[in-house]
């Protein structure tokens, strides 16, 4: 399964539910593009590597972007930019799991939900302390 970025957003905010999807699930994959923008979350170099740390102890591998992700992104965009916002990185994400044919795991709903073809685990943060 790969991960949306804000499913590492709700784990650092502390949402047991996500830090526990995040150990559980087997197979753990991002894009390269969720790692490029979770760093701007961090506030500083303990938390950057709080979360290199999580992706090497959790076993996560990391799809870089190649010219099919990108073809698949720019098709993405062109379809759904003006109709449901989805950005730049929404369109990498979704086409790196296009390409990889991978279960995308993100609370996003909006901008994923409709693009053909693209499977989606569904996240709803439960708050637990």
């Amino acid at each position: 399964m790969i991960f949306d970025t804000n499913i590492f957003i709700y784990a650092n905010k502390r949402v047991l539910s996500a830090h526990e999807l995040l150990r559980n699930t087997k197979n753990k994959t991002i894009s390269a593009v969720t790692y490029m923008e979770y760093v701007p979350y961090c506030r500083n170099k303990k938390e950057l590597m709080a979360f290199e740390n999580l992706l090497e102890t959790f076993d996560f591998k990391i799809y870089e972007i190649d010219k099919q992700i990108s073809w698949l992104a720019r098709q993405i965009v062109k379809q759904f930019a003006l109709s449901h916002s989805i950005d730049m990185g929404d369109a990498l994400i979704a086409a790196t799991a296009l390409s990889h044919d991978e279960l995308l795991c993100t609370s996003n709903v909006k901008h994923f939900l409709p693009i053909d073809g693209l499977k989606l685990e569904i996240y709803s943060p439960i708050k637990k302390d």
